[in-house]
Parts: C-alpha cells; sequence; structure tokens
C-alpha cells in the first residue's frame, strides 16, 4: 500500500509540471543534437540531472551526456558519465565499458584497457562488441610486449571460432616477437598464400610479406636487399608489393630476377615491371631506361609490345615528343596487326598536340581515320581532328567533323581511351553553333540533350540555355521558342511533357519557372513512367518519452537497439536493430522491405550512407533519364544524396577553401560512402587515396608515423581529401570539373588535357579528356556535385 502511494505522488509530480519540465528540458536536447550543437545539448543534459536526477539515470541520459562530451573533446567530462552508466546495471553498460576502455588506451593506460575489456566479454560474452574488444584486447598486450597474453587471447577468438584474416599478421607477429620465428614464418606464408583472390593481393598479405623478407635478411638490410630466392618467389612478392604500390620493395625482387635469374624466361616481365613501377611514381626519366633495356635485350619477346608503348608514352611526358613519334612509329612498323595499334596511331597526334603542331596533329588525325575506316577507332580520330578544329577556332571546319561523327555508327563510347558518346558530339555541335551566332539551331541542339540527375552533358546544355536568355540577339530565339511552346494546344502527355521540359530550360523568370514545375508535376502524375517509388513509412523506434522508471532486466539486441535510438545515437543503435531483425527473421528469407528501409535510415542516421545507398538506388533506377530534379521528393534526395560525416567535413574542408559539396561529390563516387573499401588500385578508405598521394599529403600534415590503414578511420580520410582537393584548386583555381578530372588521372595528365584545349571552359576541356575511366568519372563526380548544390548550402544545411 505505501509502494502504491509513493506511486502515485511520482505520477501526480510528473502531471503538475515535474515531468513536463523534464520532456521539455529532453526536447531541447534532441533540438540541440540535430542542430549539431553539442556543447548546448550537454548543457541541457546537465540541467535535468540537476533537477531530475532519478529521471536522468532512469533514461539513461548519463551514457548520453558522455558520448556528446565525447564529440565536445571533453574526455574527463565523458569518463565520469561513462563511469556512472557502468556502476549500475545499465541496458548501455557494455556500450559505456568499451568507450572507457577507449579512452584509457588513449590516455596510455593499455592495463586499465584490458581490465575494462576483459570485463566486458565477461559481462556479455554475446555482445556485438564481442569481437571488436577481443581483437583490442590481444592488440593490447602485443604493445604491452605481452606476447604470450596476445597469443592466447587470439587463440581464444570469441565468435564462430575463426579468427578474422585482419587478425592473422598479429598472430604471427606475436610469435615472431617471442622469437619462434619458423612458426612465425610458417603462419605469414599462410596468410600470403590464402589471399581471396592471388591477383589482387590484400593489405594482409603486403604485411606478411613484408615479414618474410624482415626475416629473412634482418633489420638492418631489410628494404636494401633481399634474400636470394627462386625466380617464381621473386615474382610473387613483386608482384604483391607492386600491387600494393609498394614501388621501391617490389623492386628489389625484380631485380634480384635480373641480376640472380638471367637466364630465367621472367627477366623480361621484371625489366618491363620496374620500368612500370617508374611510371606509377611519375619517375619518367628512370622508367625510359627500363623500358629501352626490354627492347635491347629482348626484341622479340611479347612484353616488348607493352613495353614500347610505354616507353613512347614516357618520352612524350618528358617533353622529348620528336621520340615519342619515332617509337609509336616502330610499333606501328613491327606490329601492325596489333590489336592496340590504333593507339599508336591515335597517341601520334595527342603527342604533336602537346607539340604545338596542330596542323600535323590534324593531318595524322585524317590518316588514322582512314586507316581504321569502318571501325571505332576511325570515330575517335575524326573527334580528335574536331577538338583540334574546336582548339584552333576554326568552328566551320569543327561543324563539319562534328556532323561527320554523327553520321557514324561506333563513336568508341565511354568504355575506350579517346572515345566520345552521340550526346558529347552533340553539345560540342551545340558550342560550335553558338560560336557561329547560329542561335535558333544551337538552341534546338541543347534541347536535344535530355536533362536529369546524372545528365552532365544535359546540365551543360541547361546552363547554356540560360546564359544565352542574357544575349540580347539570342534573347530573340529563346523568347520564340519559349512562346511556340506555351502556345501549342498538343494534346498527348508526351508532347505536353516535352514542351514542359524545354520551357522550364528556357525560362529565366523564377516564379514563370515554378508555375511550369507544376504544371509538369501533374503531367508526371499521368505518365506511368514517371511514377516516383513510394517509400515505406519509417516506424518509430521504441519508446518516445521519458520513462518514469528504470528499464527491465531485457539487455537483447532489441532493447538495446531501441534505447539507443531513443538517445539518437543511431551509429550504435542501427547494427543493434539490424541483429535483432535478422535473428528475428526465418533462415534464409529476406527481410521485408520496410524493415530495410527502417534499418537502411537508421544507418544514414548514424553516418553509414552506404547502407542507405545500397537500399535507395535500386528504386530509382528505372526512372527516365530526363526527370526533373526539382520534382524529386525531399525525403528520396536526402537519401539519394546523404550527408554523413557532416562535422568532420565542415572542419576540416571550408578552411582549406574547399566546398564540403564537392568532397561530398567526389566521396559519392570513389567509395559510394563505404569507409573500409580498398580498390584494385590499393586505393583506401572514404576517398580512395593511393599509398604514393596519401604519403605526400601525410607529411604536408606533419604526420610522421602515418600508417595507410589510418585512411579507413572516416575524419581521417576526409581530412586528407581536404588537403588534397585545396592542392588541386591551386593549380586549376575555380575548375571544380578539372579537379574531379585531377583527382582520378592526375595533375600533370589535367594539365596537358587543359592545354590542348585552350579554354578554360568545362564544355571545351572536359571533352579533351583521354582516359575513358577518368573523363566518365568526371561526368559522374560533377553531376553528383549539380545535385548536392541544387539540394544544400555551403554548410550542408538542407535549402
Amino acid at each position: 500500500m505505501k509502494a502504491t502511494s509513493l506511486i502515485l505522488v511520482f505520477l501526480t509530480m510528473m502531471t503538475s509540471g515535474f515531468g513536463q519540465t523534464a520532456a521539455q528540458r529532453f526536447g531541447a536536447v534532441r533540438e540541440s543534437m540535430q542542430g549539431r550543437e553539442y556543447t548546448k545539448a550537454v548543457d541541457e543534459l546537465k540541467a535535468i540531472e540537476d533537477q531530475y536526477p532519478s529521471s536522468f539515470r532512469s533514461n539513461d541520459l548519463d551514457y548520453l551526456a558522455a558520448r556528446l562530451s565525447q564529440r565536445n573533446g571533453n574526455t574527463g567530462e565523458a569518463a565520469a558519465y561513462f563511469q556512472k552508466v557502468r556502476s549500475r546495471n545499465s541496458i548501455v553498460r557494455e556500450y559505456a565499458t568499451w568507450h572507457l576502455s577507449t579512452i584509457a588506451r588513449e590516455g596510455g593506460n593499455l592495463v586499465g584497457e584490458r581490465i575494462l575489456l576483459l570485463d566486458l566479454l565477461a559481462d556479455r560474452p554475446g555482445s556485438l562488441l564481442a569481437d571488436a574488444a577481443q581483437k583490442r584486447l590481444a592488440e593490447s598486450y602485443f604493445v604491452s610486449k605481452d606476447f604470450d597474453s596476445a597469443i592466447r587471447s587470439l587463440e581464444n577468438f570469441a565468435g564462430s571460432g575463426q579468427r578474422p584474416r585482419e587478425l592473422e599478421p598479429l598472430y604471427a607477429k606475436s610469435l615472431l616477437f617471442k622469437n619462434e620465428k619458423e612458426a612465425a614464418r610458417q603462419k605469414f606464408e599462410s596468410i600470403v598464400s590464402t589471399s581471396a583472390n592471388p591477383a589482387q593481393p590484400d593489405d594482409f598479405a603486403l604485411e606478411a610479406v613484408k615479414a618474410i623478407d624482415l626475416i629473412e635478411v634482418g633489420s638492418e638490410r631489410f628494404g636494401k636487399e633481399v634474400a636470394r630466392l627462386s625466380d617464381y618467389e621473386h615474382l610473387k612478392r613483386a608482384s604483391i608489393y607492386q600491387f600494393n604500390r609498394d614501388f621501391s620493395d617490389a623492386r628489389l625482387h625484380f631485380l634480384a630476377i635480373v641480376n640472380n635469374h638471367s637466364a630465367s624466361g621472367l627477366e623480361p616481365d621484371a625489366l618491363y615491371q620496374i620500368g612500370r613501377g617508374y611510371t606509377q611514381i611519375s619517375d619518367f626519366v628512370d622508367a625510359v631506361k627500363w623500358y629501352e633495356r626490354v627492347g635491347e635485350q629482348h626484341p622479340e619477346h611479347p612484353v616488348n609490345k607493352d613495353a614500347l608503348l610505354q616507353l613512347a608514352s614516357a618520352y612524350s611526358r618528358l617533353g622529348r615528343h620528336r621520340e615519342a613519334v619515332a617509337r609509336y612509329e616502330l610499333y606501328i612498323r613491327n606490329y601492325p596487326n596489333d590489336e592496340k595499334l590504333d593507339r599508336a596511331y591515335l597517341n601520334i597526334v595527342d603527342v604533336l598536340r602537346d607539340a604545338g603542331e596542330a596542323t600535323e596533329a590534324a593531318n595524322r588525325a585524317d590518316r588514322a581515320a582512314e586507316v581504321f575506316k569502318g571501325k571505332a577507332a576511325e570515330g575517335q580520330a575524326i573527334f580528335t581532328k574536331a577538338r583540334i578544329r574546336i582548339a584552333q577556332t576554326e568552328w566551320i571546319e569543327a561543324l563539319a567533323d562534328l556532323d561527320r561523327l554523327l553520321t557514324l555508327k561506333d563513336l568508341g563510347g565511354a568504355g575506350i581511351p579517346g572515345g566520345t558518346t552521340r550526346t558529347e558530339v552533340t553539345f560540342l555541335r551545340g558550342l560550335v553553333l553558338e560560336e557561329l551566332r547560329r542561335y535558333s539551331e544551337a538552341i534546338d541542339v541543347y534541347l536535344d540533350i535530355p536533362d536529369g540527375r546524372n545528365e552532365y552533358y544535359g546540365w551543360r546544355a541547361s546552363v547554356r540555355l540560360r546564359a544565352m536568355t542574357n544575349i540580347p540577339e539570342a534573347k530573340l530565339f529563346t523568347d520564340g521558342k519559349i512562346l511556340s511552346r506555351t502556345s501549342s494546344t498538343v494534346q498527348s502527355l508526351e508532347d505536353r511533357k516535352k514542351i514542359l521540359h524545354d520551357t522550364i530550360r528556357l525560362i529565366s523568370d523564377d516564379n514563370l519557372r515554378a508555375k511550369a514545375l507544376e504544371e509538369l508535376k501533374t503531367v508526371y502524375a499521368q505518365l506511368p513512367a514517371y511514377q516516383l517509388p513510394s517509400l515505406p513509412k519509417l516506424p518509430d523506434i521504441g519508446r518516445q518519452e521519458l520513462r518514469i522508471a528504470a528499464a527491465s532486466a531485457d539487455r537483447s539486441n532489441k532493447a538495446l537497439g531501441e534505447e539507443l535510438a531513443f538517445l539518437g545515437l543511431f551509429d550504435e543503435a542501427a547494427p543493434e536493430y539490424e541483429a535483432a531483425m535478422r535473428g528475428l527473421s526465418v533462415e534464409g528469407k529476406k527481410l521485408s522491405a520496410d524493415v530495410e528501409f527502417t534499418i537502411a535510415s537508421m544507418y544514414l542516421k548514424g553516418d553509414r550512407a552506404d547502407r542507405v545507398a545500397t537500399f535507395i538506388e535500386p528504386l530509382v533506377r528505372s526512372l527516365p533519364t530526363d526527370f526533373q530534379v526539382e520534382l524529386l521528393p525531399r525525403d528520396l534526395t536526402a537519401m539519394l544524396y546523404p550527408i554523413p560525416y557532416r562535422e568532420a567535413l565542415l572542419k576540416h574542408a571550408p578552411g582549406r577553401g574547399v566546398d564540403p559539396r564537392l568532397l561530398l561529390s567526389i566521396m559519392r563516387q570513389e567509395s559510394r560512402f563505404r569507409p573500409n573499401v580498398k580498390s584494385i588500385a590499393a586505393a583506401r578508405g572514404l576517398m580512395q587515396f593511393i599509398p604514393d598521394t596519401s604519403n605526400k599529403i601525410a607529411g604536408e600534415l606533419g604526420r610522421e608515423r602515418f600508417d595507410q590503414n589510418e585512411l579507413y578511420y572516416p575524419p581521417t580520410a576526409i581530412l586528407f581529401g581536404s588537403q588534397y582537393v585545396a592542392n588541386l584548386f591551386k593549380l586549376f583555381p575555380n575548375l571544380p570539373d578539372a579537379i574531379a578530372a585531377s583527382y582520378n588521372g592526375g595533375e600533370d595528365n589535367m594539365k596537358r588535357w587543359l592545354g590542348r584545349s585552350k579554354s578554360d571552359y568545362a564544355g571545351r576541356y572536359v571533352p579533351e579528356i583521354g582516359f575513358a575511366q577518368s573523363k566518365d568519372y568526371v561526368w559522374r563526380v560533377m553531376a553528383n556535385y549539380r545535385m548536392y548544390q541544387l539540394l544544400y548550402d555551403e554548410n550542408l544545411n538542407r535549402k
């Protein structure tokens, strides 16, 4: 009876203002968190702690205060709050323990870290944190030089009983430092031999092969020489180094083949790969020497074909244009039926352009077009000649070449070097007509290029159309086109859609454009192909209000996920909720779309945009390419163009003069927001840095002990991306398309492409991009950038 009376008194207090005030304050906390005002949120939480201590504890607000204090850089305050959570049987106790162990480690208290990790594993052996805790425990023992304990920890690894591959090098190194060299060596060799894809050896294979070399030659000679091995063993190790862009160590093994196995059939490939290593770091002087050696010593070997092409390219990069042309001509004579013959012909044209010999370059382009008549290379040659004419402002001749291109069936497309598309050719044709002041024709050409969220040249065409409304002579024609379309009485929905698309692109008045968009919206509603995918309704996860008593003893993934979601800590809530949902699903049966959508949305709120991209992109793939971007729903575009890692972007980008929206556009293309991805070119993390570039940036940032694996940590990747893009802007001021091309194809190449165009207008220099992958990359990144600029301001707030 007494207990019942106390509850009634408490409920009376809640309804009379006590609970309401606490709820209001917690509402202010949530509002501050949404605005990323974490200091203000902590102050509100402290007020709740002072006035309503019981509610503060029973709702795990001390854990929220700890996490937010951590974000504010107040480690001492965070630790105090985490310790309060640990001192009671809170549902989030395991997470508090985990964060305290991190604080201990960062403070150099490795003994304290291990005590906390062991407590976590004993308290919650089934926790989602268990594997990470076991890994950290082993690392802590290793750093403390307690190698026996490190080995025991790894042998007792939690979970399935199968150690993750990423921990195998640590196990092998622990054996090595125990002076069990043979056992360590066997383990390292096992790591090398069990790589999932031997053609693309991973970070762990690289770490293992380095360790084997170290064991064989000792620390004093490591990096200077390698042990005498069979030619095939040298090749295997060299290939691992070369793939991971460790060219200096790869060179040692290739040189061992050359010096110790000169009669081996692998020597020509070793010579060639040494040259390739130098090319990859832009040391063309040394690259030339090795490519020349291939031709001198092994003129009949198949690899000499590739060496000759690379040699010609290296001479070109050194500005030795006549030597470059001579090597390409030698290739043409020696390999008249080779599949790469077209590259030799077309590369001669590019070399002559770089040498400033436009007339001879145009003649060579004509010759190539004749030699490859009826093949893709014919189109490439004519396209090159058209670009020469545009660079020389020979508009009539350029128009003739572009018209000729549009009669060909095969233009190469975006998949081959120097190739083009009908859309690109059509856009250039519009530019040339503009230069000839044939405005009416130019407008029609631009309108024929569909515009949409992924349409680079459609966007460029729309920008040109708007610009023409500011040219008095051209405005007569744009006004006429608008009038002819708005006065049309066509009944067909398809025709009406086309008229509205055109009108929206031609109108410069914002009010008239808004009216046209509203009308287009009604037309879309009647066209089946333009029906938008319906997103599932996002349910509320768990409770929404403050509780009046401590949580139950339920510590399931579902309960934990709901509690963390209530606190707004979705980085931790999402994995718990996903584990719960997948645990409840019938084996072999997919989760429902509603549940998948909920999980993806939670990950997005926790800065894991890669998960939402996986969910949303298949839903919009069927939308027509010309779907008007302004009519895409807000919730859809928020998922298609998310803003993960906002704090890191705003911390590192603006201060370096970099638009964070451009970084997001690059990130979206490079990694699809996956923080742990590694490419076949050994590029790592969100921003996909290769070792050569990241080492250079690390030096600029004063990070002396930089490790490539740090790029898998998003704030580090964003810092490096901001610094690198800032450097590129110094080379190419106010040229974001050139920045994107440089990011993918290299700044030296971009300088050549820009020089050939003789223009700083993207519509003229982007067609000059010679690498198929780089051109396609620019189209995609800049289409992303257009959308991010449309949707968000420079501070990443939604417009």
